[in-house]
């Protein structure tokens, strides 16, 4: 198997093989790559979430159709034997404390509500509250540390 110079694996070395340096760039070129999808991907989300934050703040229509499908929700659930539903996932951002009154169960939490959870706590207030149901509000992930979104539930 000897080429003509001698060595065994002369000619398969300038067919086949290739240096560390160009190992090592093609490394850093799919790091590069990676970060940037990355970067895109926050970005993304970053842009969702001011979308969802925007959407949320402006007030809804409450609806006799509205409640009267919640109620159904709610008569499902139960009959699933489950306690409670989620009402609403939204980001901390609505709430005028980013979220920690809720997330540290401080009293009058429900104050720092903004937009469409404060009009839910409202409807919970006025129509629910009387009928026995209760209104539980938790942060639910905690990205980078802080609170992430938040849940406002209603059991029963």
């Amino acid at each position: 198997m000897e080429s003509g110079n001698g060595t065994p694996y002369a000619g398969l070395a300038e067919q086949t093989l290739f240096s560390a340096k160009d190992v090592n760039k093609e490394a850093v070129a799919s790091r590069a790559a990676e970060r940037s999808k990355e970067e895109t991907r926050r970005r993304e989300m970053a842009q969702s979430r001011a979308e969802e934050v925007r959407r949320l703040k402006a007030p809804v229509e409450i609806t006799a159709e509205k409640i009267a499908s919640f109620m159904n929700r709610v008569h499902l659930a139960a009959r699933q034997g489950q306690k409670e539903i989620l009402i609403l996932r939204f980001p901390s951002d609505l709430c005028t404390d980013g979220g920690r009154a809720i997330n540290n169960a401080q009293p009058a939490w429900e104050e720092t509500l903004v937009g469409v959870p404060k009009q839910i706590y409202q409807v919970w207030l006025e129509l629910l509250k009387p009928r026995g149901f209760a209104l539980h509000a938790e942060v639910l992930d905690f990205p980078n540390g802080m609170p992430g979104d938040v849940g406002l539930f209603c059991r029963w």
